[in-house]
């Protein structure tokens, strides 16, 4: 066995961010608290932005999102940046060959997704993981590792209530939040969606929309339900599984029960990043360890497309009153 003497020491990753707003900073903060992991560049338009994160972590600031992606320099590139610009600067990072941790969704229309898969096919390997963070969520990772015990899967509910949302057309609501809950479905059944029957509450005199209701069927034959709400009573997120040998529902966060005044309650919060901050560290640390084994590994670039082809069909339902297929193309077998 080599002594420790010997042993070659770690090198350091090195890592940028592109677009450095909450979400974007929260990144560059857990990575640079990471062992092994230098954040040495964020790059934000929007100057101030990029600066107060650069000084808070170290790092160089920029104020171009694509010349730091294409950078030569880095082991890795996070993508926090409006989602519509993710697909350039995904597909820029591979030119490189670097890795890719880009938030979701992959892109905001089906082809600008397809883009990014055959830029990866090209390349004939892996770099890019999608933020599905839920994948990493302890409760919903509990979910899927109980769910053998349950049998044959017939049904499946998600539910998603935000809060304090600004009005959204129905476009940025499916996009931006309903497809968080689309992901959780394929990745928790391994199925595919075949159809989407979707109802949607708007648009109000704001603009925006409320409600959106699918109902969608699997390949399997099954079902799932997906609920969301944009202006609830608080910021919830719930996915209830029913199969042939029992049930299973996730758990939220632990809250203290009040009891006052003759009632009990608990106190749930409107944060959605507070519910799900454990998740980003735990998908963050996970990322940056398969750097480390040259891979990659979580929700693909073919998630992120499927996703937003789903995404599709649902807004193509709420405005058409028709179920809408979803026709996948061949499952190309990097992402098997």
């Amino acid at each position: 066995m080599a002594s420790v003497e010997n042993e070659r020491p770690v090198r350091s990753l090195r890592i940028g961010v592109v677009g450095v707003g909450g979400m974007g900073a929260f990144h560059a903060r857990t990575l640079a608290g990471l062992g092994g992991v230098d954040v040495v560049a964020v790059a934000d338009p929007h100057e101030p932005n990029a600066v107060a994160t650069a000084e808070a972590v170290g790092a160089e600031a920029f104020t171009d999102p694509l010349a730091l992606a294409s950078s030569e320099e880095l082991d890795g590139v996070v993508i926090a940046s409006p989602d519509a610009t993710h697909p350039e600067l995904a597909i820029a990072a591979l030119e490189r060959g670097t890795f890719v941790l880009c938030e979701k969704p992959l892109a905001t229309t089906v082809g600008d997704a397809r883009r990014v898969v055959d830029a990866e096919l090209a390349l004939g390997r892996r770099l890019v993981q999608v933020g599905f963070m839920r994948q990493y969520d302890p409760a919903h990772v509990q979910v899927a590792a109980a769910l053998p015990s349950i049998g044959r899967i017939d049904y499946l509910r998600a539910v998603h209530r935000n809060a304090g949302a600004d009005p959204r057309p129905l476009e940025r609501v499916v996009c931006q939040s309903m497809v968080h809950d689309i992901h959780s479905v394929r990745f928790l059944t391994g199925e595919e969606f075949a159809a989407v029957t979707a109802f949607a509450s708007g648009p109000f005199p704001s603009g925006g929309y409320r409600h959106v209701l699918a109902v969608c069927t699997l390949t399997s034959g099954a079902h799932a339900s997906l609920e969301f709400d944009d202006t609830a009573f608080a910021y919830e997120v719930s996915v209830e599984v029913v199969g042939a040998d029992g049930d299973l529902l996730t758990g939220g966060p632990v809250r203290a029960t009040r009891r006052h005044g003759g009632s009990l309650d608990v106190h749930l919060g409107t944060d959605w990043f507070g519910w799900f901050a454990e998740a980003y560290r735990i998908q963050d640390a996970a990322w940056i360890a398969s750097i480390r084994e040259n891979r990659t590994s979580g929700p693909s670039v073919w998630d992120g497309y499927v996703a937003q082809m789903v995404v599709d069909a649902v807004i193509r339902s709420s405005t058409s009153g028709r179920t809408e297929p979803v026709e996948l193309p061949e499952h190309p077998g990097l992402y098997a």
